[in-house]
């Protein structure tokens, strides 16, 4: 497709657009947290909170599934007959030694 100064115009016009539907919610946005009695400064520290919170549940529970998985991992390599030295002392079935 080519590029032309039509395609451009096209483009601006929608441009312009979008920018005054924007314009109109921010002021719409504006208009809801003074009835609310709220200032932008206010919605930000309760956003920052609540991520903070959502983060330290999050952070806890890797800890706790992680803690899990050592476990786990700690008694699976404990687990009797698994390791080499159950099995040093005897040749492999079928085996003559020479």
């Amino acid at each position: 497709m080519e590029f032309t100064e039509k395609t451009l115009q096209e483009q601006e016009k929608a441009f312009a657009a979008v920018k005054e539907e924007f314009s109109r919610l921010n002021a719409r946005f504006d208009g809801m947290l003074k009835e609310a009695g709220l200032t932008a400064e206010d919605l930000k520290k309760s956003l920052a909170e609540k991520h903070e919170m959502g983060l330290e549940k999050a952070l806890e529970e890797a800890k706790a599934e992680a803690a899990r998985a050592g476990r786990a991992r700690a008694a699976q390599a404990e687990a009797p007959g698994t390791g080499q030295a159950a099995s040093a002392g005897r040749g492999r079935p079928g085996v003559v030694k020479v």
